[in-house]
């Protein structure tokens, strides 16, 4: 019974720790997906790739393309997302880490409204409500500031969920229903954010 129980402590502390995987030279493999704020089966991955520079200590990159489609007979719809940019990462404790990243994002999709537009016909300029295909768009420079948990799992494997807070800076661009225009306006403000990754360790 002893050996046992001597078994499953030293299992138990195996699956916990993450002193080995965070040493000096290590590269990290992950992919984050948020789910504060997307469903489950539309979740959305950012991968990145990190370096351990020192023990406990990473940086790295993080990059994210999507992209979709809507083929119709008349218009197509595209939506799309993009995101580059840098992180940190710092273990307090074996497995406690904070990270801050930095970014550059742009989101757009793509709808089929009805516009006021200036159409010529027969020498004559009137203006008329047609359908088009507008844009909607964000593009924000973000600064995460975030805590998460290394649960490491049959030694390179690793599931960590975390918390972030997220400060953006930038543009909107939204279609107006109302007016039929497209408007622009400053996107200013703070997110937070619940998540888990999946990470890699080799």
């Amino acid at each position: 019974m002893k050996k046992i129980i001597l078994s499953l402590a030293a299992v138990l502390a195996f699956a916990l720790t993450s002193d080995a995987q965070t040493r000096k030279g290590t590269v990290l493999l992950g992919a984050g997906s948020q789910l504060s704020d997307s469903e489950w089966t539309t979740l959305a991955i950012t991968p990145k790739v990190g370096y351990f520079v020192q023990d406990g200590i990473a940086i790295g990159a993080l990059i994210n393309f999507q992209s979709d489609n809507v083929d119709k007979k008349a218009y197509e719809l595209n939506n799309s997302t993009a995101e580059i940019g840098v992180f940190s990462r710092y273990y307090v404790s074996n497995n406690l880490f904070t990270e801050v990243a930095l970014s550059s994002k742009s989101v757009s999709s793509e709808s089929w409204e009805l516009i006021e537009q200036y159409v010529t016909e027969n020498g004559n300029t009137t203006l008329e409500d047609v359908n088009e295909v507008v844009e909607n768009s964000d593009k924000t420079l973000n600064f995460k500031l975030g805590l998460g948990y290394t649960i490491v799992w049959r030694e390179h494997f690793a599931v960590e969920p975390y918390m972030n807070l997220v400060f953006m800076n930038g543009e909107s661009k939204e279609y107006n229903s109302a007016d039929r225009i497209v408007e622009s306006h400053d996107l200013k403000g703070t997110d937070f954010n619940l998540g888990v990754s999946f990470s890699l360790f080799f």
